[in-house]
């Protein structure tokens, strides 16, 4: 279930995004100051180009996430997720991103919804899985996206239009 995020949230948020720091496109830890700027900027920001939500299942604050990078004259939005590590691999990812996806198309208006997955990262088969729930999905790999450790990483892109 998606619900508010709130300034208390940002905390857990802040601990759960510091241990997945090589799979980020922020490639450094945030500071509990970092962290509560995100929050008043994008969160508490009616004009910012980001939504995003608490993810609840059972009550529990499972994750967050939402639709970032919102281009509402494109109807356009790329999704974003983030679930605690010790409730990896339960499901509440898969069904938190398809009801976020949801969410863009059917209450935020957009037509397409669009994520990256950088390949160091083991979540692009989740993303894949994620996105061939929807119909007419589309993949694309992009080269070099992502610069981590000394190395380069290709990412996959992935869309999906509500048609």
């Amino acid at each position: 279930m998606l619900d508010v995020l709130a300034l208390e949230d940002m905390e857990r948020i802040r601990e759960w995004r510091n241990v997945c720091i090589p799979t980020l496109r922020t490639p450094y830890k945030l500071t509990k100051e970092q962290q509560e700027e995100w929050y008043r900027n994008e969160i508490c920001n009616r004009n910012s180009r980001s939504r995003f939500y608490k993810l609840l299942f059972d009550g529990r604050f499972v994750g967050y996430g939402g639709i970032e990078n919102i281009q509402w004259e494109n109807r356009i939005g790329e999704i974003s997720l983030l679930i605690n590590p010790a409730e990896q691999k339960n499901g509440y990812g898969f069904h938190g991103a398809v009801e976020i996806i949801e969410n863009a198309f059917n209450s935020l208006n957009l037509h397409t919804v669009f994520a990256e997955c950088y390949l160091n990262n083991s979540a692009v088969n989740f993303w894949h899985k994620v996105f061939q729930r929807f119909k007419n999905p589309v993949e694309v790999n992009l080269p070099n996206r992502k610069y981590w450790n000394g190395k380069y990483y290709d990412s996959m892109y992935f869309s999906v239009s509500n048609d």
